[in-house]
């Protein structure tokens, strides 16, 4: 039997409504020569049902049944029995071009990379799409200095930066070596320990990787899903992204000058701490309660060490911002610009 050039692993749990769309998305590849590994993590809604009859419908459809055990673990059992030269990760809520594959394989073969992006559109709640690039045009990378800048650029950007981060952390939009993945036991942690698996991933198979390039061509759909673990509100986000700073600063120890990354690391938590804030600002409660919260994350004992070596003032004002209110506890004026914020978001 051929072995297939992409193993396409979908972790599936409680998306009837969007699954038939990713899976059709991916049956259609003008690259034949695919298996896409269906795993159902204990889905209670008619997931696995649907998961089962794509099998009748296409050879090289296969689904793992588990228990649940949250999507990098998933992941994870898809990578145990995929046995394409190069893996790729969907999200059963999103969906493909046709082309996807076919034109990462063959970038991929072309250059003798272990390793492609390319470029994705954001669909929001209204179905308006936005087609988001990391480059625009082809870039490859063969050094592993430029590979270990592109992992950073992925953590976080320098502080003077208009933006968080250069490069898309997301799994979803690439597809990786399966033997860099098997040789060196490159794993997904589980979101339930780190609220950001991708990354981790990222940090420990990029270090083995010796070529990659970036595409700028959109071929991923990512849509917006108000019930996604990316978009909901969670009251442990702030706490999980002090987790998440501190394993990314441990990783990084290893390969990269302190100063270095710890500017990365901590763009990439105030950022994330930013998105915690807007979260609560949509929230329906009280403005006390949330002012109550607000205060909390402001008396983080982690603002003690951010602040001694992160030169906020350097950041694009509106992000400076609320640092300076952070560092002040200016609760009060945190709560209008998050509002205001919000409001500004909903017009859009």
């Amino acid at each position: 039997m051929t072995i297939p050039k992409v193993s396409i692993i979908v972790p599936v749990y409680n998306v009837e409504k969007y699954l038939p769309r990713c899976i059709e998305s991916l049956m259609s590849q003008t690259l034949q020569e695919i298996e896409i590994i269906l795993v159902d993590d204990g889905s209670p809604d008619n997931s696995p049902k649907l998961c089962d009859e794509y099998t009748e419908k296409d050879y090289r459809v296969k689904v793992i049944h588990k228990k649940n055990g949250g999507l990098g673990f998933a992941r994870n059992s898809g990578i145990d029995i995929a046995t394409g030269e190069f893996l790729a990760f969907v999200d059963s809520d999103d969906y493909v071009a046709t082309s996807m594959f076919r034109e990462l394989y063959n970038t991929a073969k072309k250059y003798n990379l272990d390793t492609v992006y390319c470029g994705y559109n954001r669909i929001d709640n209204k179905l308006r799409i936005q087609p988001i690039k990391d480059v625009q045009a082809l870039k490859v990378i063969e050094s592993q200095d430029d590979i270990q800048e592109v992992l950073l650029d992925m953590i976080g950007t320098e502080p003077n930066s208009p933006i968080d981060r250069k490069y898309e952390m997301s799994v979803w939009h690439a597809i990786y070596a399966r033997s860099i993945v098997k040789e060196h036991h490159v794993i997904f942690p589980s979101e339930r320990e780190f609220i950001s698996e991708d990354i981790i991933f990222h940090m420990d198979y990029l270090q083995k990787a010796k070529r990659i390039a970036f595409l700028p061509e959109s071929l991923y759909y990512y849509c917006s899903n108000e019930s996604s673990l990316t978009t909901s509100y969670r009251s442990d986000r702030f706490s999980k992204n002090k987790v998440l700073y501190k394993e990314i600063c441990r990783k990084l120890s290893l390969i990269s000058e302190k100063k270095e990354y710890q500017l990365r690391a901590g763009r990439l938590f105030i950022g994330y701490t930013r998105f915690v804030l807007f979260s609560i600002g949509q929230q329906s409660i009280s403005s006390s309660e949330k002012k109550k919260i607000i205060k909390a994350i402001c008396k983080d004992n982690i603002w003690n060490e951010l602040f001694e070596y992160y030169p906020y003032k350097e950041l694009p004002f509106k992000y400076g911002f609320i640092l300076e209110c952070i560092k002040r506890h200016w609760i009060n004026l945190i709560l209008i610009i998050i509002s205001l914020e919000n409001l500004i978001r909903k017009k859009k």
